[in-house]
């Protein structure tokens, strides 16, 4: 009985690893990504917080990015630039960002063009 019990153990703990080990590759584990800001700068809207309250003397833009990754591999995401003072973006401006699978990890900075490697610019000025 305590073999069993000790075998059920070691599977549930080698599943619950291997769950908690994927959430967290696919939540935090990032590859460096470059976009292009849209043309047109977002509407500023009052930030809220995830249950829908109102943040008082928050701002924010939303922008939607359409990542391109060191691998050349295209991911599109969300974003949302807010601070008390915020500034948008300029217009198509060069970013970089850490990316995940789910989430922006840091960034999006503005980058020099020549800090872009030239593949990626390429597929970014299409």
């Amino acid at each position: 009985m305590k073999k069993m019990l000790l075998a059920l153990l070691v599977v549930v703990l080698g599943v619950g690893g291997y769950f908690g080990y994927k959430y967290y590759s696919e939540t935090y584990q990032g590859v460096t990504a470059y976009a292009i800001t849209p043309n047109e700068i977002p509407e500023k809207k009052q930030t809220v917080d995830a249950s829908g309250k109102k943040i008082e003397g928050y701002s924010s833009y939303e922008y939607t990015f359409e990542f391109i990754k060191e691998n050349g591999k295209k991911q599109v995401m969300t974003y949302e630039l807010s601070d008390q003072n915020v500034h948008p973006y300029a217009p198509n401006t060069l970013v970089k960002a850490e990316i995940s699978q789910k989430r922006v990890i840091s960034g999006p900075n503005e980058v020099a063009e020549k800090d872009v490697p030239a593949s990626i610019l390429k597929q970014l000025k299409k």
